[in-house]
């Protein structure tokens, strides 16, 4: 396991006591620390596309959530600076850092790039415990919902065609939670892989020749392609800044057995006027997904963690040339890495 962390130095108020008042300012030392988790199966498991460390320009979104407090505290909301009250950070080569608006998201809702509220710029030290959830996200999506609702989501989305590296670490979702007593300057989130990942080898037994260029598919998988995938979050229930009945709170809140565990897509209910969570039992599975070549005859695919009724079938096409495989499993476990071999004969 590798880790990325950053040490910020600024000056801001250093807040106290349960409510929103402000007391005389402190100076202080705000750290957040972040490690990634591999894939349980492989050694050295997105962020890259081994999934054992962030890359430049990879992004967070992070929700703060006070369970046990009636009062809005800091760090729950950005005032209206962003949907459902999110922080929004990316990863550089000095660690983490709010969006800007050079990074081309509207992300306050007023038509035009922006940037993102800095969270570097308040102290949460009020008196009550903190729960500090993060996932990484790849698309701002926009619509307008009811009559005339404006909803901004900032989504993690599945690709059923992974054959670019960019969809392929898009569709790897990871996800991280810290409680804290207090709210704190000295955050870590520990990130792990809430997806499930096929590392599939092709083995030419008979000396078919098969080119570089051959294109690997896994048909009867959950037809999810473009959706936002849903992880639950057992304090999403508590969450005081929401898109009305869009946003956050609606859609991850759980049971406790399911949080941290990916529970579903996202689907706008329009007849409700709100957005559910759709499990994936009640998905159809008849969707083909398109693997990531990652050379010498190897392939990478991110998978939902499911249970399928039938056994999947892997394909592999290179001209005119057809061979298939069927799976011998139909579970794929959350953060599992399956090692597959496909003989060719």
């Amino acid at each position: 396991m590798k880790s990325n962390s950053i040490f910020l130095i600024c000056l801001a108020a250093l807040l106290a006591g349960c409510s929103n008042d402000e007391t005389a300012p402190e100076q202080g030392v705000y750290s957040f620390f972040t490690s990634v988790d591999g894939f349980d199966g492989e050694r050295a498991t997105r962020a890259t596309l081994n999934g054992n460390a962030f890359e430049n320009g990879d992004m967070i979104k992070l929700k703060i959530i006070c369970p046990f407090s009636s009062h809005t505290e800091f760090g729950e909301t950005t005032y209206g600076a962003s949907f459902d009250g999110f922080w929004l950070l990316k990863w550089k080569p000095e660690g983490w850092t709010p969006l800007t608006s050079a990074d081309g998201y509207d992300i306050n809702g007023d038509y035009s790039p922006s940037a993102s509220p800095n969270v570097y710029d308040r102290f949460e030290a009020q008196q009550t415990p903190y729960v500090y959830t993060a996932q990484t996200w790849s698309e701002e999506q926009i619509f307008i919902a009811g009559s005339g609702t404006r909803v901004e989501q900032y989504s993690n989305v599945f690709h059923a065609n992974q054959t670019k590296e960019a969809d392929y670490k898009a569709s790897d979702l990871l996800w991280a939670q810290t409680i804290q007593q207090t709210g704190s300057y000295n955050v870590h989130l520990s990130f792990r892989h809430v997806m499930s990942a096929l590392l599939i080898t092709v083995d030419d037994v008979n000396g078919l020749g098969l080119s570089d260029d051959a294109v690997l598919t896994l048909e009867g998988m959950p037809d999810i392609d473009q959706c936002e995938v849903i992880v639950g979050d057992y304090y999403a229930a508590c969450s005081k800044v929401n898109s009305n009945e869009y946003g956050y709170r609606n859609k991850h809140t759980c049971t406790k057995d399911e949080n941290g565990k990916v529970i579903g897509v996202a689907v706008v209910n329009d007849a409700l006027k709100k957005t559910q969570t759709r499990g994936f039992s009640e998905i159809s599975q008849d969707a083909t997904y398109t693997a990531y070549n990652a050379g010498t005859k190897t392939y990478r695919l991110i998978v939902p963690p499911c249970s399928l009724a039938a056994n999947a079938t892997l394909w592999i096409r290179d001209g005119e040339k057809r061979y298939s495989m069927q799976l011998d499993q139909t579970l794929f476990e959350s953060g599992k890495l399956y090692s597959i071999t496909m003989q060719v004969k």
